[in-house]
């Protein structure tokens, strides 16, 4: 793996771990439970999440080192995943450019349980810091241009919005 963990804990007593393959049927809850609240909100996002008993690409994910979780007290808090290489769905929205340098984050989710404790700019500043990839220096992700309130989190952290395609605000940050 090309990457180094610096920090595995957070502010607040969150703790940090790759997700091994036995964390698959957490994290599956977490993401379904994600898609659940925002289908709750009148967001149609994620809703594959919730018709799909198994998520597709996750064990493959996990195997790869690209998912992380989060606990507090033995409880799954959030989850994070974090790709070296883009995706075919990152080539699409981004091309080519400087994907060799660049890490794109998807997934960032907090249980319902977590919300409003501040823990998903808690995952998205340890992305940021707390884990360190070889000859990357830039972090890129992607939201839905129709949820305001995502793109205003990813603003206020400091991602910079690099242009909208597919109906996908594109926000890239240099780490």
């Amino acid at each position: 793996m090309n990457f180094r963990i610096k920090q595995d804990s957070i502010p607040d007593g969150f703790t940090v771990k790759l997700a091994e393959p036995a964390d698959s049927h957490t994290i599956a809850l977490l993401l379904k439970e994600a898609a659940g609240w925002l289908k709750e909100k009148g967001s149609a996002q994620w809703s594959e999440l919730l018709e799909k008993g198994e998520l597709d690409g996750l064990a493959a994910s996990i195997k790869l080192g690209e998912v992380f979780l989060f606990e507090k007290g033995g409880l799954a808090a959030g989850m994070v995943m974090l790709l070296p290489k883009p995706g075919d769905w990152d080539r699409s929205l981004w091309g080519d450019e400087r994907e060799s340098h660049s890490i794109y984050l998807h997934k960032l989710v907090t249980a319902n349980s977590f919300k409003g404790s501040g823990l998903g700019m808690k995952i998205l500043a340890w992305a940021e810091q707390g884990i360190e990839f070889n000859g990357k220096d830039r972090i890129r992700l992607d939201c839905i241009e129709t949820n305001p309130s995502l793109n205003s989190f990813y603003q206020s952290a400091g991602y910079l919005l690099k242009g909208t395609t597919k109906g996908f605000c594109k926000y890239e940050k240099s780490i």
